[in-house]
């Protein structure tokens, strides 16, 4: 994630990042940190749904080698919850951020005029990471780089699916699957 922000920012593209899923912020900050080393000039835009945790798990989300039951969804579902409030202490020093609190891909209509230059998915699961994929790339200026952090996890079979399938769909300059999970694609 670091050495992919740092790759962007010394091509100085003049374009926005975003953030799908921030949890407590903790990559939010890494970002940041590194944004305002870099005197970054643009805005850094985090989507989150906070206090509700993670999106519902569909049928493309099920691996049987990872079986939950019903309680161990709901757990897992409330593992991933945070207060947006906590995540702006966090981030409260770097004026270029702005958060959106709700579920992904509502709020997206918010900045669909805006050129991005990286964006960092963290979203777990197949729809948001289809609909986060769909919303970004076409924005994407060229040498952006989008970076998915879920992609070949047992845990969340979704995301790689999600990512696979528009992959297939549509034209990029190169792929790299990380081998400890996660991947980045460069448009």
């Amino acid at each position: 994630l670091q050495q992919m922000v740092e790759y962007v920012l010394v091509l100085d593209l003049e374009a926005d990042f975003a953030e799908c899923g921030c949890w407590k912020g903790h990559s939010s900050f890494i970002i940041s940190t590194l944004l305002s080393r870099n005197n970054f000039q643009n805005q850094f835009h985090i989507f989150d749904s906070f206090e509700d945790g993670l999106s519902e798990k569909k049928e493309k989300d099920k691996n049987d080698r990872f079986d939950q039951s019903a309680e161990e969804i709901i757990r897992e579902k409330k593992m991933f919850c945070s207060f947006q409030k906590d995540v702006e202490k966090v981030l409260k020093n770097f004026n270029f951020v702005k958060l959106y609190n709700g579920w992904i891909p509502k709020r997206f209509s918010e900045i669909s005029g805006q050129k991005f230059s990286f964006v960092h998915i963290d979203v777990d699961l197949y729809e948001p990471t289809r609909d986060s994929l769909e919303f970004f790339f076409p924005r994407m200026v060229e040498r952006g780089v989008i970076v998915i952090d879920d992609y070949g996890m047992t845990q969340f079979p979704g995301c790689k699916k999600a990512v696979d399938e528009f992959l297939s769909r549509n034209k990029f300059t190169f792929f790299y699957e990380m081998p400890v999970g996660g991947c980045f694609v460069l448009k």
